[in-house]
């Protein structure tokens, strides 16, 4: 990835950091999804790493797709059938890949964005995320998993309503939903989503999820 990415990949004590880096939003635009097709089909199962760790650089995860852009895409006669689904297996990626995948998420997380979060193993938020998906308030519906995933999470009364309203939810909301499985201060987030990979990565699929998170934050969940 040359030049201005827009989305940085790094490996530290062999856990492999994605971080979305096009502040302040780190909207997804068609070179975004360019760059996470190229990340998740050769770059990433070509990397020793035991944990990925999702996250936004700066206040955000992200405010989801660059509407905008998008239409462009559209109007130049660029946008496909192909390009949807190309965009639905790069999310996939992270649902069916064979390591833990941990999802730190602050400030807004909305759309696409959060569709990306729901396909990680274990997502933490810190106190001032704010989440959605507003799809539906553009006459658009979430198309990369994030209806099936939120029904998963949440129930299908409470998702369809959310989802059919456009509406945005706190942090709190997100926990009583199963949509996030913890919350911390904004400053230690990032330090727990990486102590929770390295745990997680030992020994991965062999305990109940609430074991991780009760080491993590010390208290029954």
């Amino acid at each position: 990835m040359v030049g201005n990415p827009k989305i940085s990949w790094e490996v530290q004590e062999n856990i492999g950091f994605v971080r979305l880096v096009d502040e302040p939003e780190n909207r997804m635009d068609t070179r975004f999804f360019r760059e996470l097709l190229e990340l998740t089909k050769n770059i990433i199962p070509a990397a020793d790493v035991a944990a990925i760790l999702v996250t936004g650089k700066g206040r955000h995860f992200s405010s989801g797709a660059d509407l905008e852009d998008l239409r462009k895409t559209i109007r130049g006669g660029h946008y496909s059938h192909d390009f949807l689904m190309a965009n639905y297996r790069s999310f996939r990626f992270f649902d069916d890949v064979n390591i833990p995948v941990v999802v730190a998420i602050k400030g807004v997380c909305l759309g696409s964005g959060l569709e990306l979060a729901l396909h990680g193993d274990f997502r933490l938020c810190s106190a001032d995320a704010l989440f959605g998906l507003p799809e539906a308030t553009f006459d658009l519906i979430p198309g990369a998993g994030g209806i099936q995933k939120f029904v998963q999470f949440a129930g299908k009364a409470k998702a369809m309503e959310l989802i059919m309203q456009g509406k945005s939810f706190s942090a709190e909301e997100a926990l009583r939903l199963h949509i996030v499985d913890a919350i911390f201060p904004k400053k230690e987030l990032e330090e727990k989503a990486i102590q929770l990979a390295k745990r997680a990565a030992g020994d991965y699929r062999k305990y109940n999820k609430k074991d991780y998170l009760k080491e993590l934050t010390h208290r029954e969940i």
